[in-house]
C-alpha cells in the first residue's frame, strides 16, 4: 500500500477509544486463530473450523471499518479542506485495492 508522504502532517494516531476497539478486535481474531489451530490439531469437523475462520474474518473486517472511519474523519476531511483531496483519494484507493474485500 503506497503511503503519500505529503499527507503525513494530516495523520493522527487512533484516539484512545478507537485504539482500544482495534486492539480488542485484533485480540479477538488472535483468540479465534488459536482456536482454529487447536481444532485442526484435534482433527475437528471441518465446518467447526470454517465457523472459526468466519469469526476471524468478522473481527478483522470490523477492525478495517474502524480504521477507515478514522482515516475519513481525519486525513480525508482535512485533505479536502487543504485542497489535497486527490492525494488522499489516491492513497485510499491504493489501500482499498490492497484490502480487496470489505463487507
Amino acid at each position: 500500500m503506497r503511503r503519500n508522504r505529503k499527507l503525513d502532517p494530516l495523520r493522527h494516531p487512533l484516539d484512545a477509544e478507537r485504539r482500544t476497539a482495534v486492539l480488542n478486535r485484533i485480540k479477538t481474531a488472535r483468540g479465534h486463530l488459536d482456536a482454529i489451530v487447536g481444532l485442526i490439531e484435534d482433527d475437528a469437523y471441518v465446518l467447526d473450523i470454517l465457523r472459526q475462520v468466519a469469526a476471524v474474518r468478522g473481527a478483522l473486517d470490523a477492525t478495517i471499518r474502524v480504521a477507515l472511519r478514522h482515516y475519513f474523519e481525519h486525513v480525508l476531511v482535512n485533505a479536502v479542506k487543504l485542497g489535497q483531496s486527490k492525494a488522499a483519494i489516491d492513497e485510499l484507493m491504493s489501500a482499498l485495492t490492497f484490502l480487496k474485500q470489505i463487507d
